[in-house]
């Protein structure tokens, strides 16, 4: 127990060593200014700034229309957490251990018209697809389950309705001891962590027009982090695996060494830069989202890509930059972070491509990541779990104007390191 805390001491000590010095040099006039917080708010284009806020400003809710989006939200949570409690009875034997992370990726599959309720047969193949992953699963097995879980889906979206009453009445915040800040609409409540709370605040802030209300705030935040919160399994069993983030310490070398200024599969929760595309734009817009990653469709610059692991959405993603970096009228990169997935064509296919300029494989025993639901957990390090691969994918003007050197590459391998008090 001594030596934990001493070195839980020692990590402290170079944490503020870190922030006193501010930057890191290397031979080749490389810097980078390692910030600290979770939110790097000074890396800002203020003209695109300020064209997201007249944006946003056209497409601003009413109070009434927050107070409904809460309470949709705070049903769908609900709803949710009860298919999650159906799913590891009806799935779990069958999927094992990480049954929670193939719920995560069978709710991702639903459509945009009734987000995380899978439904027809899109929801029906994306949950097969994961139970014929399994060696020993029978088809009459696989059919089974598919059948039941669809079922449970359709009376999920039927709950949900139903329990509906229109607008919440009011939304109230409590700040715990412990530094948490709880947020209750009804009886449905979400918790977040104090510093990720503030974060919200500044997002809430920089992507508005307008002078700051509480309320209004408080409303959509409260929907926010509702539909993530479901999105990571409900109440009954949190997970958050598939918003995993990189270190902020990755993002200020991908900043400083290759002119990244955008994420393209992010949250309010766990961006970077107040400039980045998520899955869900209805719920996340008040905080700066630019929508989904498909919305992207830059002439230049340069982007960091981490989706969600599924290999169906990774080969989307790879068709949509492909046909970015073909059109583009100036230099153009993106900075890809997935599995290290040999053999699968989803992967081969970016690192077999013209525009592949550089693969980088990460050791799992060399990395880690911010934990998915680091908004609400104690840790918020976790270890990774396989290698990862860092795919650099450029036009030629790119190559030329930012290039992918040894040097670039060895700080931002260092980046990724795991922190000592990461979890499994």
């Amino acid at each position: 127990g001594r030596r934990a805390r001493d070195e839980g001491r020692r990590d402290d000590d170079d944490a503020r060593k870190r922030a006193r010095t501010a930057t890191t040099a290397r031979d080749d006039g490389v810097v980078v200014d390692y910030r600290e917080g979770l939110l790097d708010a000074a890396h800002v284009d203020e003209a695109r700034a300020r064209a997201r806020r007249e944006r946003a400003a056209k497409a601003t809710s009413s109070s009434d229309e927050r107070a409904t989006r809460a309470a949709i939200e705070a049903c769908r949570l609900r709803a949710i957490s009860h298919l999650c409690m159906d799913f590891e009875r009806v799935a779990g034997p069958h999927l094992g251990k990480r049954w929670c992370s193939a719920f995560e990726e069978w709710l991702a599959s639903a459509s945009e018209d009734e987000p995380l309720v899978p439904a027809g047969d899109g929801g029906g193949d994306a949950l097969a697809k994961k139970l014929r992953a399994k060696k020993d699963a029978s088809d009459e097995a696989v059919d089974a389950v598919v059948r039941v879980m669809m079922l449970k889906a359709t009376e999920c979206a039927r709950v949900m309705r139903n329990e509906f009453r229109g607008p919440a009445r009011s939304v109230s915040k409590e700040e715990r001891a412990d530094g948490v800040v709880s947020l209750r609409v009804g009886k449905t409540e979400v918790r977040l962590n104090g510093d990720h709370f503030e974060k919200l605040k500044t997002l809430y802030a920089n992507a508005s027009s307008k002078e700051f209300v509480e309320n209004d705030f408080l409303f959509d935040a409260f929907a926010m982090v509702c539909r993530y919160d479901a999105a990571a399994g409900g109440q009954f069993r949190f997970s958050g695996g598939s918003q995993a983030s990189l270190h902020g310490q990755v993002f200020d070398v991908l900043r400083d060494c290759f002119k990244v200024e955008c994420e393209l599969f992010a949250s309010p929760l766990n961006c970077r830069w107040p400039m980045y595309y998520s899955k869900y734009g209805d719920v996340d817009k008040p905080f700066g989202s630019l929508g989904d990653f498909r919305a992207c469709k830059p002439s230049g610059g340069a982007f960091e890509a981490n989706p969600p692991f599924d290999e169906d959405v990774v080969a989307r993603m790879a068709e949509h930059l492909f046909e970015c970096l073909d059109a583009a009228s100036s230099a153009l990169t993106f900075v890809v972070v997935t599995p290290h997935w040999p053999n699968r064509p989803c992967w081969e296919k970016m690192r077999r491509s013209k525009f592949c300029s550089r693969a980088e494989v990460i050791s799992v025993r060399e990395h880690g990541y911010y934990e998915g639901a680091q908004h609400r957990k104690k840790s918020r390090y976790r270890l990774a779990t396989s290698d990862t691969s860092v795919l650099f994918l450029q036009n030629e003007s790119a190559v030329e104007s930012n290039p992918v050197t040894d040097e670039k590459i060895s700080l931002l391998r260092e980046a990724f390191r795991a922190k000592r008090d990461a979890k499994k």
